[in-house]
């Protein structure tokens, strides 16, 4: 995590790790032992270039390598250089999609071409989870040799880095930088439904990929699951970097499954907002293009010069983050553009904050006590603006809003009372941080290095995928697959990772799993 400070005089005890821990953590002895547990293991962590996930992910890696770990990043080449200043090493996905979400003509997942959150939910489907899964699982089974890794690390997206860790036989750890995506006694029924549609959504992905991930798996000599789900249940954690307060799963999830916060310490206090010449509105929409957001950008633009004309909003600012507004020649007078910028150096001085929905920028307005009106437009972006409507501490809004409704939202929003129950929300989740609940669990895992035995030989590719082996079964009950590679190629047909318009999995995504 980022070294800070953390909130003085926090109450109520939430267990270590599964839960985040308390502001003060456990006894020193115990994160002594972490540190031992930790120093000089060698961890691979698969990672996908999401855009908000990545600076998430490794604020994590960091603590980790900062505690003595040996943390190499197999990834996308758009993010060897945060990964490298961030004091990790670097491997490149050689077989994967040649992926880039900082321009739409390297962009593989494509976000933009979705119009419902259905459509969203099938390219990342088809084009991250399932799609490229052997690629990926050939490129982790690489790396993992070439690093010596003792424990394995993914993107809870990334199947295929899973199977080759269960291929491995290494120990290993789901990694989830949202809510817990999956049904739990908790959030079931008609409160799944009012929750958002996440859950739902997640759950037909993983049942429609089936098919491929135990193609996939039958291919590196695995049995066939009977559900997704369990390719998660097969690592030793899943770690969400959420606090169970925000999360309604939180509280039936199975033991497992461990909550360590957002990654990044917490004011010193839940601030009140610092003196500025005006009231502060922040716009930060997402790293990566969006669906309609040119239109999403022109009507808060919109709204803004309504909120300067209408009574209560002269004294009201609006800064757009990220570079949003482009070149725009003409900007109202009540607006400012500015570029990347880490949304921490504003938080105090915001009043409110307009963002698409990420999970990051959800986390970060929550403990600095601002609230927020969520854009969204797929996954769990509407599951976190139920929430903070729940809490008090937010709102949701359509993409396709009119710019009046926007501006009326903003006055009602920005007001002192809604400031208040934010704040409040904040001191809860403060109450909840302990900056050593990740480690704890990486170094619970790592200690069960050397432990499991690899599911038989390996082959692992180098730059080109190699035809699939022929895998020889037995008569003998529950035999070790025997890998028989011949001078000739195997008749197994070589899935080749192209980066097409074709799906890789035909399913009608309107229809419900069966």
């Amino acid at each position: 995590m980022t070294a800070g400070p953390v909130a003085p005089g926090r109450e109520g005890a939430v267990p270590a790790a599964r839960n985040g821990g308390t502001a003060a953590g456990p006894a020193p002895d115990r994160d002594a032992l972490t540190e031992r547990s930790l120093r000089g293991r060698r961890i691979l962590y698969a990672l996908w270039d999401g855009g908000g996930n990545v600076a998430t992910t490794l604020l994590l890696l960091g603590d980790l390598a900062r505690r003595g770990a040996r943390v190499t990043v197999l990834s996308n080449d758009s993010v060897a250089d945060r990964v490298r200043a961030a004091g990790l090493e670097f491997t490149p996905y050689r077989l994967g999609p040649r992926h880039d979400p900082r321009s739409r003509e390297t962009d593989v997942l494509k976000l933009w071409e979705a119009r419902t959150p259905a459509e969203s939910s099938r390219l990342i489907r088809d084009r991250v989870m399932f799609g490229p899964a052997e690629a990926l699982c050939r490129d982790t089974l690489r790396a993992a040799e070439e690093c010596g890794a003792e424990l394995l690390a993914a993107d809870y997206t990334l199947f295929g880095p899973l199977v080759a860790a269960e291929r491995l036989g290494l120990p290993h750890i789901v990694l989830m930088n949202t809510i817990y995506p999956l049904p739990t006694a908790a959030l079931a029924g008609l409160r799944a439904a009012r929750s958002g549609p996440f859950t739902y959504l997640f759950t037909r992905m993983l049942a429609q990929g089936l098919p491929r991930l135990n193609e996939v798996r039958e291919r590196f000599g695995l049995a066939p699951l009977a559900t997704a789900q369990e390719q998660y249940e097969r690592a030793g954690a899943t770690v969400v970097t959420c606090h169970p307060r925000f999360d309604p799963a939180s509280a039936s999830v199975p033991p497992r499954v461990h909550y360590v916060g957002p990654q990044v310490d917490p004011p010193a206090r839940v601030p009140a907002r610092l003196p500025g010449p005006a009231r502060r509105v922040l716009v930060s929409l997402s790293t990566t293009d969006q669906p309609e957001e040119a239109l999403l950008v022109d009507a808060l633009v919109r709204a803004a010069e309504l909120v300067g004309a209408a009574e209560g909003g002269a004294d009201i600012a609006f800064e757009f983050l990220g570079g949003v507004l482009g070149h725009r020649a003409e900007l109202p007078a009540n607006v400012t553009a500015r570029g990347y910028v880490p949304l921490e150096e504003h938080l105090p001085y915001a009043d409110l904050v307009l963002h698409h929905g990420g999970f990051g920028t959800t986390t970060r307005a929550l403990l600095w006590g601002v609230p927020a009106i969520i854009f969204g437009s797929f996954q769990e972006q509407f599951n976190s603006a139920r929430r903070l409507d729940e809490l008090g501490a937010g709102t949701g809004m359509r993409r396709d809003s009119d710019p009046a409704d926007i501006a009326a939202a903003i006055l009602d929003r920005i007001a002192a009372p809604r400031r208040a129950a934010a704040r409040d929300c904040a001191r809860a989740l403060h109450a909840e941080h302990d900056r050593n609940a990740a480690a704890r669990v990486f170094a619970e895992q790592a200690a069960r290095a050397g432990r499991a035995a690899p599911q038989g030989p390996v082959a692992v590719t180098q730059a080109v995928p190699k035809p699939a082996p022929t895998v020889t079964r037995t008569a003998q009950p529950k035999p070790a697959p025997t890998v028989t590679e011949t001078a000739r190629p195997a008749p197994a047909p070589t899935v080749t990772v192209t980066q097409t318009a074709r799906p890789w999995i035909d399913v009608d995504v309107s229809a419900d799993p069966r």
